[in-house]
């Protein structure tokens, strides 16, 4: 984004219906479903679902943004409402889809080498189709239609952008970039390639790393606010290259037959002792039969992924799941500003643009950690109807002690809670205590009954009348060893346990210590060298706070329903008045989340559900305000500590929530939300802020008045 002459222009362009262009749409008849739910589903942890493996052996065979709609999902609404569809850019090879689907059903395990997809595939096509047409809008002249039809209306986008190199600077060539498989844009050609190389003191040896990535362009449509308007949101990201095989399960790959387009493709790798007794890849292998697939269509093999590992840059490349790597940044402010001006070219439409306001935002005077201070306790556990709460420092390591309860000593100016006994309460505000607790047979990891030994400490057994009792706890990520071994995790264990005695808990490791709190960073580093050179003594360095502490102990309050005035604050600011309400009403925020449990052999396959989470804050007026925070339950609206504890105890959704149309899931997920929202009662506007899947609306739906834009989301 970019601010020029007093307005804020945004990575958001309206659509209209040149900008949505066509798609191929082939809609399978009412046979088809029925012979599709008759396959066998696979097992396992690293198990693929049918319909992501059949679509990526078909994008790997035909090099097209290819989709296939779930059989077991279909869409609700749209002119093939419960059929399924296969979609793409472009006109499909009857024969050499038939093919791909045969090759890809006879290859299923447990299948028995059966052919009964192939023949029923309807693949007549009626030619290009304007996307607009599948659309269509409602009484109140909301846009309405199938999922699908909003994720590949970003592929005309894509394609348009990816037929025009994106100038970045005058005097670097301008970025190229490759459509891939998910729709998304890749800068597959010019990587960006930091390397560092040293001498390693010990052995004398040169070492070196190096880290590889690509610019990404993603694009999403969605209804603006309303409903009667589309956006088109433009993210610009890195794609991150893994270093290593290690917890990677899909690579980037460019077919030298579809070299146009990159494909995206799940793997499994096979460890084994290396020569010098350390575990390496034995094998790496396309997982889903894709690489059979392809080559029994004729297509040539896909390349194969480099056994010696990810650390040279090939046509096959890691995606990065987690942890560190050498580029740590994403896409910079030049880059994003660049990516603005050529979109807005190659589309013919400006950006969603913002004209400045009144409101100046400051800085506000002094800072607070993210927790409640002690000054403001009294407050938010009034607000959370809590008279008393206990927070146990629960520990192992000596380190671990020494380097929390450093942190807390700093931030409530208690010098003494840094070497404060075991086991010796101390107040930190009216009401509100902290006891530290060694018990390494609770932080450790293992089977042992740890409910024996909670069931016997006064610390973990609340006080009489309204009353908290709040865990910080040490813990760490268990080895592979352990994994493989399958030995508990102890904070699973203890989160369990904690919530079924109605105790709010948060897990800390020591990977996430900051080190040195005397570290310099960016800015220190450079006052010392300009006092160098100008002859003057070196500056002092500030104290750096250990972030990692602070924040744990502000979700443990958080999660405990205990949040001060400053939302309030930031919400009813001088600055604000043009935006700030006008009335109380209740903001509701609304998560979906589809979950799928781990299948167990010689376990009884437990269905998908989709778990639902409501939180409620009232606002009352005024920037001195706290905020009442109610969760929904099982037993209705709650305390927010309560309602956690209880949704962590209870089992993961609800049954009869899921997606599946044919079993009213859809019906009940809405049902189930307009319920919550209606037990809050009509004495307050309610505002819904939801952040949903496919099917859960309209009780899900964002509201407005239709005419709003709203650039990309956070």
């Amino acid at each position: 984004m970019s601010d020029e002459r007093g307005r804020l222009f945004t990575l958001s362009f309206p659509l209209d219906d040149r900008l949505l262009g066509a798609v191929h749409a082939y809609p399978q008849d009412e046979t088809f479903a029925p012979a599709w739910r008759r396959l066998p589903r696979p097992r396992g942890k690293d198990a693929v679902q049918p319909i992501a493996s059949l679509q990526t052996a078909a994008r790997a065979v035909t090099g097209e943004r290819l989709m296939f709609t779930n059989p077991d999902r279909p869409a609700r609404t749209g002119p093939w409402a419960g059929r399924s569809v296969i979609v793409t850019p472009g006109p499909l090879d009857e024969a050499v889809v038939r093919t791909v689907m045969r090759e890809w059903e006879t290859r299923l395990d447990g299948h028995d080498g059966h052919d009964t997809l192939a023949a029923l595939l309807q693949l007549s096509d009626d030619g290009p189709q304007p996307l607009s047409s599948l659309l269509h809008r409602d009484a109140t002249g909301r846009i309405t239609g199938p999922r699908w039809a909003f994720r590949v209306a970003g592929w005309r986008l894509a394609g348009m952008l990816a037929a025009q190199p994106l100038p970045v600077d005058e005097n670097l060539p301008a970025l190229r970039f490759h459509l891939d498989t998910e729709g998304d844009l890749l800068a597959w050609q010019a990587p960006l390639v930091p390397e560092r190389t040293w001498i390693d003191e010990e052995s004398g040896k040169r070492r070196r790393i190096a880290g590889y990535a690509m610019e990404r362009i993603h694009i999403e449509v969605e209804a603006a606010p309303g409903g009667k308007t589309l956006i088109a949101h433009l993210s610009a990201r890195i794609s991150r290259v893994a270093t290593h095989y290690k917890g990677i399960r899909n690579v980037l790959l460019r077919h030298p037959v579809n070299p146009d387009i990159i494909l995206k493709a799940p793997i499994t790798t096979r460890w084994g002792k290396g020569p010098e007794g350390f575990m390496q890849p034995k094998e790496v292998r396309y997982r889903g039969a894709t690489a059979q697939i392809v080559e029994a269509c004729g297509v040539g093999r896909l390349p194969e992924p480099p056994l010696t590992g990810l650390d040279e840059l090939t046509e096959v490349r890691g995606v990065h799941r987690t942890g560190k790597h050498p580029i740590d940044k994403g896409a910079g402010a030049m880059f994003h500003a660049r990516l603005e001006e050529h979109a807005g070219q190659v589309f013919g439409q400006e950006p969603v643009v913002y004209a400045g306001t009144s409101i100046k935002v400051t800085k506000p005077g002094g800072s607070l950690p993210p927790y409640v201070p002690a000054d403001r306790m009294a407050g938010a556990m009034t607000v959370a109807r809590l008279d008393t709460v206990r927070t146990v420092v629960l520990y192992e390591s000596a380190e671990w002690r020494t380097r929390v309860m450093g942190q807390l000593a700093r931030d409530y100016a208690r010098p003494e809670l840094a070497d404060l006994p075991d086991e010796q309460p101390v107040v930190l505000a009216p009401g509100y205590e902290l006891v530290a607790v060694r018990l390494p047979e609770l932080v450790r990891h293992g089977s042992h009954d740890r409910s024996l030994i909670l069931n016997t400490l006064p610390w973990f057994k609340p006080g009489a009348g309204r009353a908290l009792v709040t865990a910080l706890c040490e813990t760490r990520y268990p080895t592979e060893q352990e994994k493989e071994a399958g030995v508990t995790d102890a904070k699973h264990a203890l989160k369990v346990l904690f919530a079924e005695r109605g105790i709010p808990s948060q897990f800390i490791t020591m990977d996430s210590d900051a080190g040195d709190p005397y570290r310099l960073n960016t800015p220190e580093k450079v006052a010392r060298a300009r006092a160098r050179n100008a002859g003057l003594p070196e500056p002092d360095v500030a104290y750096k706070d250990d972030h990692a502490v602070q924040i744990a102990l502000g979700s443990l309050h958080c999660d405990s329903g205990i949040i001060d005035n400053r939302l309030a604050a930031t919400a009813f600011h001088r600055n604000a008045r043009d935006t700030a309400l006008d009335r109380e009403a209740v903001a509701v925020g609304l998560w979906t989340r589809y979950h799928r449990f781990d299948e167990r052999p010689g376990r009884p396959r437990r269905p998908a559900v989709l778990a639902i989470t409501l939180v409620a804050m009232r606002i009352p007026l005024g920037e001195d305000a706290y905020w009442p925070t109610l969760m929904y339950s099982e037993q209705g609206w709650l305390p927010l500590a309560q309602a956690r504890a209880l949704h962590h105890a209870g089992p993961i959704g609800k049954k009869g929530h899921h997606l599946r149309e044919d079993h009213g899931g859809p019906d009940n997920v809405r049902a189930s939300v307009e319920r919550a929202l209606a037990a809050l009662g009509d004495r307050y506007p309610i505002i819904v802020s939801p952040r949903s899947v496919s099917g859960s609306g309209p009780a899900c739906a964002t509201t407005g008045s239709g005419t709003a834009l709203f650039p990309g989301r956070a």
